[in-house]
């Protein structure tokens, strides 16, 4: 190990200035696609399994990277950066946000690639406290028990595009009170109404259609 680490100081000593810079930059790039993987998947096993699929991986592995990149691109070029403001306006996402931590999410992973170029040891610390905190809300949340209580029920607008298969399972769900379909070849896109008595239902609901539903919003129901 000892002879290892002396091998790497010698030829970090006989790197050019400029070559230094490059070895640095692929260490921080390294460590923001590490740091985001890690943030994804300790998220995804505090009741956000969607996070989990082949997508939202790749999200969390290149969004800290993509930030990274960004900031150490403009640098302190102000021309540039009024000129990457401009091109970055013009893109956003075709697919719906499905809920405002979705969009939190994409936004952490991002600062996680901004502070990387600024200093690794913030960095470490934003990677700490996103990971920590799926754990306390899900061990004290009173939000959710707020909200399901005697109050009012949950209800739940989506659409969802799925096969055959799924689409009969899904309407036979309790919790769905009516829905509309559209048959395209052999793709059925719907469009439902459902209403649940707890906080849990709903979130065990979305996790196990979460790959079907695009798009969907909750809202406290009085009336029921």
């Amino acid at each position: 190990m000892q002879d290892l680490l002396e091998i790497l100081t010698l030829a970090y000593k006989k790197l050019s200035a400029q070559n230094i810079v490059l070895f640095l930059l692929l260490i921080k790039i390294v460590f923001c696609a590490f740091g985001g993987l890690i943030v994804t998947y300790i998220h995804s096993k505090f009741s956000y399994k969607w996070l989990r699929n082949n997508f939202n991986i790749y999200v969390g592995i290149t969004l800290p990277v993509i930030g990274l990149v960004i900031t150490t691109v403009i640098g302190s070029n102000i021309a540039l950066s009024i000129g990457m403001i401009g091109a970055l306006s013009i893109v956003r996402f075709r697919t719906p946000i499905r809920t405002p931590y979705e969009l939190v999410h994409y936004f952490s992973l991002l600062t996680i690639g901004i502070s990387a170029k600024v200093d690794l040891s913030i960095t470490v610390v934003l990677i700490i406290l996103l990971s920590i905190l799926p754990y306390f809300i899900k061990r004290f949340s009173f939000l959710s028990k707020d909200t399901s209580g005697s109050n009012g029920k949950l209800s739940l607008n989506f659409q969802g595009s799925m096969n055959e298969k799924d689409f009969k399972k899904i309407i036979t769900d309790k919790n769905i009170r009516n829905y509309s379909v559209k048959t395209e070849d052999n793709n059925f896109n719907i469009s439902g109404y459902a209403i649940f008595n707890e906080t849990s239902d709903k979130d065990n609901f979305l996790n196990e259609w979460s790959s079907k539903i695009n798009n969907y919003n909750v809202d406290l129901d009085e009336n029921n």
